[in-house]
């Protein structure tokens, strides 16, 4: 492959630089720039349809924001780069917070009959005469709280008191664990890697977090259930194996011998008493990855030859399956 032939990556300042190896750029630069990612393939994996909707067609609507990601990006971001939480979040106005301020209609009415002021209007009118017109302080009523606090968002993602309190409990529960903090104590973390494969097929992946000594690939989750039993099915329903086959190959494409062989989880409870476990996959666990994702690559580049991006029934009709449960009922009787 010649280098005019490897995709190019315009940095911040204009630089162009080619998308191969390890890549410079932020987390949403990479999630908009080209390349194959796994969160591609779970899209593959349902259908051709579902991967064209997402990626191809041209009317796609935006993605939606969904609340479940802040939590899990912004933990990511307490955990794995401290500092850089604030620049994205903000936590969202608590009222139970300031208990003494007065927050309702009636809260403001007594107090101005209290002064001999004034009682007709909404909300806002007598909060405004209150302050204005009176020596009440502006901190003691909830409306300019709400207000001034606002003005310190400014463009941040909000996160609600309660989410922020769970996730400052899952950042101090990975510091207490008896082995999480030393795996993350030397490492390079939320680095973009870009491989174009034997078939031409520009791959990518950003990892969490990888040990210096370049042996293990870390991967912080955020779930419900760290037990073997319910992590292991959690691995199996977001196809985290997959994800673990697809970023060790686009690692060892790039490094060879050098590149890291361990894949491990850190898995973190998002709620009390946030329970922490480390996951590691066995070789046969990577493997299954590996053919699932094969698998998802050979549908994608049939769709592509052919231009035809079937859904779930793959151009074919389907035979009904009936779940066991109303099957066994032809032989209760």
């Amino acid at each position: 492959m010649t280098h005019q032939s490897i995709p190019l990556f315009t940095d911040a300042d204009g630089v162009m630089h080619p998308l191969h190896g390890l890549v410079n750029m932020s987390n949403e630069q990479y999630h908009s720039g080209p390349g194959l990612s796994k969160s591609m393939l779970d899209a593959v994996a349902v259908s051709g349809l579902n991967y064209w909707d997402q990626y191809i067609n041209p009317d796609r609507e935006p993605r939606e924001f969904k609340h479940c990601f802040a939590v899990g990006d912004g933990t990511h971001k307490l955990v794995l780069e401290p500092g850089t939480f604030e620049q994205t979040y903000a936590v969202d106005f608590d009222k139970s917070a300031h208990p003494g301020a007065l927050n309702t209609v009636d809260d403001l009415k007594q107090e101005l009959t209290k002064r001999g002021m004034m009682i007709s209007g909404a909300k806002p009118e007598l909060a405004r005469r209150l302050v204005e017109e009176s020596d009440f302080p502006r901190n003691k009523v909830m409306l300019y709280l709400e207000q001034d606090h606002q003005q310190t968002m400014k463009d941040r993602i909000a996160i609600s008191a309660t989410d922020y309190k769970n996730m400052m409990g899952m950042l101090r529960s990975i510091a207490r664990h008896h082995t999480a903090p030393g795996l993350l104590a030397d490492v390079s973390t939320e680095q973009s890697f870009f491989w174009t494969d034997e078939n031409g097929r520009l791959r990518k992946c950003r990892t969490d977090a990888v040990t210096n000594s370049g042996q293990m690939v870390l991967d912080l989750k955020t779930t419900d259930d760290v037990s073997e039993q319910g992590f292991g099915r959690t691995i199996a329903y977001r196809r985290y194996h997959v994800q673990a086959a697809w970023y060790l190959d686009i690692l060892r494409g790039l490094y060879g011998s050098d590149a890291p062989r361990i894949f491990a989880f850190i898995a973190v409870q998002k709620t009390r008493p946030y329970d922490v476990a480390i996951h590691y996959l066995t070789s046969e666990q990577i493997e299954l990855g590996r053919m699932l994702y094969l698998q998802d690559l050979a549908r994608l580049s049939e769709c592509e030859r052919t231009g035809i991006w079937h859904g779930a029934d793959g151009g074919e009709l389907i035979q009904a399956v009936l779940p066991r449960y109303e099957m066994n009922k032809a032989y209760a009787y």
